[in-house]
Formats: structure tokens, sequence, C-alpha cells
């Protein structure tokens, strides 16, 4: 499909959207092509780093209203030739789709390409973002406020009724999924859209068992279908964030604190299967790349939009687009490559190397952390105060963290305990950057922290 917006009095053309004529100031119209042939073809043998995978074709389309676009493939195509988008065969397909400059066309050419959603007027659906921590869109922390409205407005175009909707999340542990939402901009299309945005961290929880092992499982999400919509990203603690790891913050506190003890690559799949009624339209247009999830990762700009019913398919996809490790939770749940029936866009036409993440950094360039096996509010505890320490130099020290970490390996180090206030955590943390030689709290350190707790709320 190719889109222009044209002026509907002076017919001047425009290949992104406007809302009036800059020139008369006459209403705009949006003008779908959908009778597409091959009318130029350009060979490139040179790589470049946007494009490193050689040779591919630069395709120039044209519609029956004579407008043109170019297109990058590897597939072999001669002029003349009509240039069709093939649906999908299979249940498990990933759609794959690049996004110009609507992300709501690009949103509805994902879910056409896969067959549909499978959605009927009075289903009731619950759209279940990433909004992790509060964070601005143009961190690509959150799922974008923008893939968001078009996604809805999709859902409402397929006849869901918008009292039907709900949008739901929970943030990281130790963070609030309201004040979050509210920064990413969520809370602004939820009402713009007049749709119920929903705290799963407050219940209610339903118990499910899953090749053995017990979720408490949000019960509207077992009441409803459900439309994941994650951001794609890298994660410094399990290689990405996508569509799987989304659905984790469908349970409660307790279980993903026990998913991630008893080991994430193999409670995860688990979680997949536990909760089959998902379609993910994955948000690919602005994502992290390195240090994520969080902030201190920088913005990915893919320009994509990935739809599939099999969310770790999807992440594989992903991973073979960005060309990174495929993390041991997809693979339990996956295909090999050549298995996945890929739609929309070919794959090696895409491919393009974003950073990886690297499990040992924290936002402190002198702080290094030790994993062991830690869950989201360790993760999260870890993150703020690390970060506020930045501009702090000190001596180099592991910050380790987890609760599988062996007695005898812990007995001679410093510890901060997890209860603790987080100005005693920080003053604490501090003191151990700032001692020369080896880091050890004494017990004079943990009086003047709670002093320092103290006096931060005389003051306040």
């Amino acid at each position: 499909m190719i889109i222009r917006w044209v002026c509907e009095k002076c017919n001047k053309k425009w290949i992104y959207p406007i809302e009036k004529c800059v020139y008369c100031k006459g209403d705009i119209k949006k003008q779908k092509g959908t009778k597409i042939k091959v009318v130029g073809i350009t060979k490139v043998f040179i790589p470049s780093p946007m494009h490193p995978v050689v040779p591919y074709n630069i395709l120039l389309l044209q519609d029956e209203f004579g407008n043109r676009l170019p297109r990058k493939t590897m597939k072999e195509h001669k002029i003349g030739d009509v240039y069709t988008e093939q649906k999908a065969k299979t249940k498990d397909a990933v759609c794959v789709v690049k996004v110009k400059y609507d992300v709501y066309e690009a949103i509805k050419e994902a879910i056409e390409i896969l067959n549909g959603m499978e959605l009927n007027p009075d289903d009731k659906v619950l759209v279940k973002p990433s909004i992790i921590a509060a964070a601005y869109p143009y961190q690509a922390v959150n799922t974008n406020p923008d893939f968001l409205n078009a996604l809805l407005m999709v859902l409402f175009e397929l006849g869901i009724k918008k009292e039907n909707v709900i949008v739901a999340e929970q943030a990281l542990i130790g963070s609030d999924a309201t004040d979050a939402a509210s920064k990413a901009g969520i809370l602004e299309i939820c009402k713009k859209h007049d749709v119920e945005f929903a705290d799963i961290s407050k219940g209610s929880f339903e118990e499910i068992e899953s090749d053995g092992y017990k979720f408490m499982v949000y019960k509207e999400a077992l009441s409803r279908k459900i439309i994941n919509a994650p951001i794609m990203k890298t994660n410094f603690q399990l290689g990405i964030s996508g569509a799987v790891e989304n659905l984790s913050r469908l349970v409660d506190e307790k279980t993903q604190r026990e998913m991630y003890f008893d080991g994430v690559e193999n409670t995860l799949p688990k979680l997949l299967k536990a909760i089959p009624n998902v379609i993910t339209i994955a948000d690919a247009t602005n994502g992290i790349q390195g240090q994520g999830p969080l902030a201190l990762g920088e913005p990915a700009f893919l320009n994509l939009i990935l739809s599939s019913r099999n969310g770790a398919l999807l992440d594989t996809v992903f991973c073979e687009i960005t060309m990174l490790q495929i993390p041991l939770y997809v693979k339990s749940g996956s295909l090999g490559m050549k298995s996945i029936e890929v739609v929309g866009n070919d794959i090696d036409s895409l491919k393009y190397p974003v950073k990886a993440s690297v499990p040992n950094e924290t936002p402190h360039p002198d702080i290094k952390v030790i994993d062991g096996k830690a869950c989201p509010a360790c993760l999260n505890l870890m993150y703020y105060l690390t970060s506020k320490l930045v501009g702090l130099r000190g001596q180099e020290i592991n910050l380790v963290i987890g609760s599988v970490i062996a007695e005898n390996v812990i007995e001679s180090m410093a510890k901060i305990g997890e209860n603790l206030d987080e100005i005693e955590q920080l003053v604490l943390l501090k003191k151990l950057l700032t001692t020369e030689g080896m880091p050890r709290i004494t017990p004079i350190d943990k009086v003047k922290s709670k002093m320092r707790k103290l006096l931060s709320k005389v003051i306040s």
C-alpha cells in the first residue's frame, strides 16, 4: 500500500500526514494506493552501516494514482511485476511491517497480513502495554503513546466497544504504575478514548497451573482476549524485553519474585502456555538498544511493527532482525528461524545490528553488578541507587544482588538490607563507594544512615 495525503481543494500531495493544506488551507484526505506494480529496480552491492547485508534490491513501486515509493527487498523482481503482500498461511506466522509515517496504517497492515485478530464486537479486550517506570516517551522505556493511540483506534474500527476495553499494566516492583503511565503519556491516551486504565498490582488474582508450576494471574486477563503491546528493547538481565517478558507482569508480585528465583528461562515459557489467548502487536518503532530496559539504554529507531499469535516466535524474529542473541527463555518456547513463517517485509532486508546489553553494567561507571537471579524489585532498586550517585567518583565496587547467592560468598561482604529506607541505603552505598581499601559497613555507619533519614524527614 502507498499512502499520500492530498488536498481536496488544490490537489497538492504530501508523503507525510498533515491536517490542513499549507497552500490553500483546504481539507486533507488520505489516499491509499493498493494496485501496485514495479516500475524500477536498482541492485546494491556495497554495504553500509544501516544496510549491512548485500546484495539487495531497491524497487520503485507505483500505484494506480501514479504515486511512487521505494522498497528494499532481497527478492528478485522484474519491471512490470504486480507487487502484492502475501498473507499468513499458518496460525503462528510472524508479520513485520516497516513504518513510514503512519503508525495507524502500519498496525492495520500488520493485522490484515496476519489474517485478522479473530475479534467480535462483544468481546472484552485487555490491552497490555509495557509501562515499567516513570519515563518520557522519547526515552523509549515504555510503549509509545502514539502507538497505543493508533492501536485503540484500530480496535474501535474493528467494532470493539470502548466500554469493553481496558488498558492494564503494573510497573516494576517498587514503582507506581499510575505515575509511570502518566509520565509516559499513556493515561492521556486512555482519557482521550474514554478507556479505563487498571493497575494490575492491585488485583484480583486467580491461581492457575502450567506444566506443574503455579501462577497467580490477574483475573481480568483470564476472562478477556489479550492484546499484548510491548515495546521491543534490550534488557541487561534477560537479553531482550519483548512479547514474552511483557506477559510476566500479568502475575502478582510474589509470583514474579518466585519466577526469577526459579529461573525465568524455565518459568516464562510455562506462563506463555498458561495464557494462550494472546495476540501480540509489538511496538518496535523506537525501542531501546544497549543497557535497556530502563533509561540507561539508547533509543533504537527501527520503525517496525511486529505481530503474531505466538510471542516466542515474534521475539525470535526480532532478535534475528536486530542480530541479538536469542535468550534462553525465548528459545524454550520457540522454533528455529527456518521453521517460522515470516510475512510482510522480508527479514534479510531489515537486518540491522543494534547494541547488545552488558549484564554487569549500572548507571554508575564505578559500580558493577553481579546478578544472582535478582527479581525486578532488586533490579529497580539497584538502578535507582546507582543512578543517584552518578557524578560521585570512587573506587570500583561490585554490587551483588539476588536471592541465590551462596552464604559463604557473602559472609565477608558489606551488606545493605533490602528493607532499609532508600535514604539509608543511599548513604551506606555512598560510603562503600568512597572508602579506600576493603569496603565495609560499621555500626557507626548504620547510625549515621538512620540519622540522615530522620534529618531528611525533619527538613521535608
